[in-house]
C-alpha cells in the first residue's frame, strides 16, 4: 500500500447509500477505491469521465483508415481527390463520433 504524503488519516467519515446510489457510485468512480475517488472529487479534483469502449475501438478502426491514407499518400508522393475524399469521410466521421460522446455524457 502507498505510503499517504502529508498528515496519518485519522478521521473518519461515514456515509449512508442505498444500493442504487452505491452502484451509481461504483459506475462513475474513476480509481480502485470508492474512498479516494470521493476524496479527491470532493477535494477538488477534476473528475475524469470513461471513454466509451465503443468509441475507443471506432477511433481506432479511423486511426488505421487515417494510416492507410496516409502510406498511400506517401507511397505515391500525391494526393489524388479519392485520398482527399477519404481524409474528409474521416473528419466527420471524427465529429460525429466526438457529438455522439458528448450527448451520451450529457444524459448520464
Amino acid at each position: 500500500m502507498p505510503q499517504i504524503k502529508g498528515d496519518k488519516r485519522e478521521k473518519e467519515i461515514k456515509i449512508r447509500v442505498n444500493k442504487d446510489e452505491f452502484k451509481q457510485l461504483n459506475d462513475r468512480k474513476t480509481t480502485k477505491s470508492l474512498a479516494s475517488w470521493m476524496r479527491n472529487l470532493c477535494l477538488g479534483a477534476t473528475p475524469i469521465i470513461r471513454a466509451d469502449p465503443e468509441l475507443v475501438r471506432e477511433l481506432g478502426r479511423i486511426g488505421s483508415n487515417l494510416n492507410q491514407i496516409t502510406k498511400h499518400a506517401n507511397t505515391q508522393k500525391e494526393l489524388d481527390s479519392h485520398i482527399l475524399q477519404g481524409v474528409e469521410r474521416i473528419e466527420i466521421m471524427i465529429r460525429e463520433l466526438i457529438e455522439d460522446n458528448k450527448n451520451a455524457s450529457k444524459n448520464q
